[in-house]
Formats: C-alpha cells, sequence, structure tokens
C-alpha cells in the first residue's frame, strides 16, 4: 500500500488535466446526441458519466493501491485477458459485423481495451528482466510475440484499429528499454514496404489500368518477384557466414538490408494477394475520399467540413450545423474530434490538443523519473498508448491517416476505453508516488 506520507506526492496536474478534458467530452456527447429538430437528446452522455465516475472511483484505488501488485501478478493479468479476449472473438455476439464485446444486459465491455495495459504491463516486465541482453536481435521475439498474439485474436474479431494501436507502443517500449536502434529500424522498415508496395499497386490499379507498367507487372505475375526474394535470402545468408568467418561487422551492411528487403517482399506479396475488393477501396478513399464521396469518403470528407466552418472561435455550443443535422457520422465517438472543432473552433481543437499531450507529458515525465526500469517502461508505455490514440485520431478526421475506428482518449464516447484510461492514470500516479518510497 502507498503511505499515507506519499499522498503529498501525487500529480495534481495530471488529475487536472484528465478531469477537465473527460468533462469536456462529456459535455461535446451532450452537444453531439442533440437533435436540432427535434430537441431530443439520445442520452449517451448519462452513460460517459457513469462511466467517469467509475473511472475516477478505479484511478484513486490504483494510485493508493501500489502497482507493485500489477508487477508481481503481470502474467496471471497478461493470460487472463488474452483468454477473454479470443473467447470474444469466437464467441462474442457480432455487432455492426465486430465481435469485440461482451454484453451483460445493462452493461457492456470490450476486453480488447483491458488488453492494452496487459500486453504494456507484461512487456514492461520482460524488458526490465532482459535488460542487459536487449540489444541482440533475438531479443525482440519475445515482445513480439507478446504483442502480435493479441493483435492475432483482435484482428479476428475483427478490429483492425484496437490491433494497430498495440504496434507502435511496442516500438516505444523497445526503445526506451534500449533496444539496438538499427533493429527497430529493420522492423519498421519491413512494415513500411509490406505496407506501401500493396498500396501503391492497387492505386495503380484503378488510375491506370490500361497501362503497363514492368514494376506492377513483376509484383503480379509473382515468379520474377519469388526469385527476386529467393537471391536476396541467399546473399543474406552467405554475408551473415561471412560476418562470422572473417569477423567483420561490417558485412552488417550487406546482410540485414537485404534480410529486411526479402522479408517486406513476401509480406507484401501475402498481403496484396490477401486484398479484397472492399480493402482495396478503403486504400483508395485513403488516397483520395473524393473517390466516393457518398460511400466510404463520406465520413472523413464531411469531418474536413466540420473542422473548417468552425472558423477560430467557432458556431457555438449546440450551434454546429454539421453536428447538430446529422451530416457529421460517428459524431460522438470517432469523429468526435470535428465536433469540438465545429462548436468552439481552432481555439477548442487547441485546448483539447494541449490537454491530451499536457497528459502525455506529465506521463513521460513520470517515466524518466522513475526509480527502476520496470516503473519506467511502464509508464513511457502508458504515455505512448494516450500518443498514438491521439495521433492516429486526429489524423484520421482530418485525412492524414487511414480511417480505423481508433477513440480520442477521455473525450470519445465509450465507457470501456475511458475506464481503461483512467486505469492507465491511476498506475502513473501510483508511480509518481512511489518513486521515492
Amino acid at each position: 500500500m502507498i503511505r499515507r506520507s506519499d499522498l503529498a506526492k501525487f500529480d495534481l496536474w495530471l488529475i487536472v488535466f484528465v478531469v477537465i478534458l473527460s468533462l469536456i467530452g462529456i459535455f461535446t456527447i451532450y452537444s453531439a446526441g442533440f437533435d436540432a429538430v427535434t430537441k431530443i437528446n439520445n442520452g449517451m452522455y448519462k452513460k460517459q458519466i457513469i462511466s467517469f465516475v467509475i473511472g475516477l472511483v478505479l484511478m484513486f484505488g490504483i494510485m493508493v493501491i501500489n502497482f507493485r501488485i500489477i508487477e508481481q501478478n503481470c502474467f496471471y493479468i497478461y493470460i487472463g485477458l488474452l483468454f477473454i479476449v479470443i473467447l470474444t472473438s469466437f464467441l462474442a455476439p457480432s455487432i455492426r459485423g465486430t465481435r469485440a464485446w461482451i454484453d451483460f444486459g445493462f452493461f457492456s465491455i470490450q476486453p480488447s481495451e483491458f488488453m492494452k495495459i496487459a500486453a504494456i504491463v507484461m512487456l514492461a516486465k520482460y524488458l526490465e528482466l532482459r535488460e542487459r541482453d536487449i540489444q541482440n536481435f533475438r531479443e525482440l521475439f519475445v515482445p513480439a510475440i507478446i504483442t502480435l498474439v493479441p493483435v492475432f485474436f483482435i484482428m479476428l474479431q475483427p478490429d483492425f484499429g484496437t490491433a494497430m494501436i498495440f504496434i507502435p507502443v511496442l516500438f516505444v517500449m523497445l526503445f526506451a528499454a534500449g533496444a539496438d536502434i538499427t533493429h527497430l529500424v529493420s522492423v519498421a522498415s519491413i512494415a513500411l514496404i509490406a505496407l506501401l508496395i500493396p498500396t501503391y499497386i492497387t492505386h495503380h490499379e484503378w488510375l491506370h489500368a490500361e497501362t503497363y507498367n514492368p514494376v506492377i507487372s513483376f509484383f503480379q505475375k509473382g515468379s520474377g518477384v519469388f526469385i527476386l526474394i529467393a537471391v536476396l535470402i541467399f546473399i543474406s545468408a552467405v554475408f551473415f557466414a561471412f560476418r562470422f568467418i572473417f569477423a567483420k561487422k561490417s558485412y552488417r551492411r550487406i546482410y540485414i538490408p537485404a534480410t529486411v528487403l526479402s522479408i517486406g517482399l513476401v509480406l507484401a506479396v501475402i498481403l496484396q494477394r490477401s486484398l479484397r475488393d472492399y480493402q482495396k477501396n478503403r486504400i483508395l478513399v485513403y488516397l483520395n475520399p473524393d473517390l466516393d464521396p457518398k460511400g466510404a469518403g463520406y465520413n472523413v470528407i464531411q469531418a474536413k467540413i466540420a473542422i473548417g466552418s468552425g472558423g477560430f472561435f467557432g458556431k457555438g455550443y449546440l450551434s454546429g450545423t454539421q453536428t447538430q443535422y446529422g451530416f457529421l457520422p460517428e459524431k460522438t465517438s470517432d469523429f468526435v474530434f470535428p465536433v469540438i472543432a465545429e462548436e468552439w473552433g481552432f481555439f477548442g481543437a487547441l485546448v483539447v490538443i494541449l490537454l491530451m499531450f499536457g497528459i502525455i507529458y506529465q506521463g513521460l515525465k513520470i517515466a524518466l523519473e522513475a526509480k527502476d526500469k520496470f516503473s519506467s517502461l511502464l509508464a513511457f508505455g502508458l504515455s505512448s498508448l494516450f500518443l498514438f490514440h491521439a495521433i492516429i485520431n486526429v489524423g484520421m478526421v482530418i485525412g492524414l491517416t487511414p480511417v480505423t475506428g481508433i477513440p480520442l482518449c477521455f473525450v470519445s464516447y465509450g465507457g470501456t476505453n475511458l475506464i481503461m484510461c483512467m486505469i492507465a492514470v491511476g498506475i502513473l500516479l501510483s508511480i509518481k508516488m512511489s518513486k521515492s518510497s
């Protein structure tokens, strides 16, 4: 338990930022749920208030109960939540095509949200135990497994937005743990190759369907790309062996790029051949929403209109035309940020962004001041969780990132996400108070 003397050390600014941002979210959800014609509110804000109160209780409860209890039981927490996520993926009822929720009648929860914290705690513990060896490439495999196993089952639900948030958090924690930057850049490059090539091919198929392109033809026919992959693997194996035979690290400059390119190409071919028509359509709409303004591109177009129409100080509370007259979709959850921008303008949007980054800053400060590696890595992981939620959500509504269904922490409607965020803040507060105990 945290000692009474430690209560004076809690992070007041972090609590203030969280409470203000959550209250802004509640008021915005009320506005988004208000029908300007019927003058009736859908009542979603009431559920958010209940979740906020539950979250506050859990936040202060975890703050007082030493986070070391979570550390000591991290394996059981991880396995238990993973088991629940797996059951949810196969047995939960389908809601809008996704098996992500457990319905208890009067309330429902999304286990994958809590899985984020469980994975971060598990990663922090493993990386602390392997601190001395983390620069070895083989040490990246266990963290990858810890992360990718829940990602795999969350993708089966399918919930791409929730699944994708695990990956950048993993990279931040590996970097904070001291992993070799070359290894991290290599893994990131593999992912980039695997994503960019199918995107380019898909765009070319739509833009120049009848135009011959030797690069596109090379990848689509398959035989040529497989020969290239085989050659790259051979080069990688030869120069990897040379490094140990001749004891020269300079051979890394050859076998690492060859390995990265070969793996990236393999994944790109698999991804390209597994893409369905609706997934290709999403890629095209991401590149240009105007290709399908009444379909897949509608959300982003309406969000941009809402944000742009807000001007500097906005149209006023309950006065957003895109919001109040139903043009803006998912306005209480994924697209809540355009509601703020339309009603309060650039000024209101900036306040929300500053509050969010205030929370992230306080979290990073706690990470840097933590007294041990586990505490530091845990705080880095939780702070990066907030960071990437903010970047992807805001980027999504202005067209910089694909529409993936990631909420804006503390603001978007969603009881499970809000409670998860409050629990994460409670852990950060507990780390802060125990740093000098």
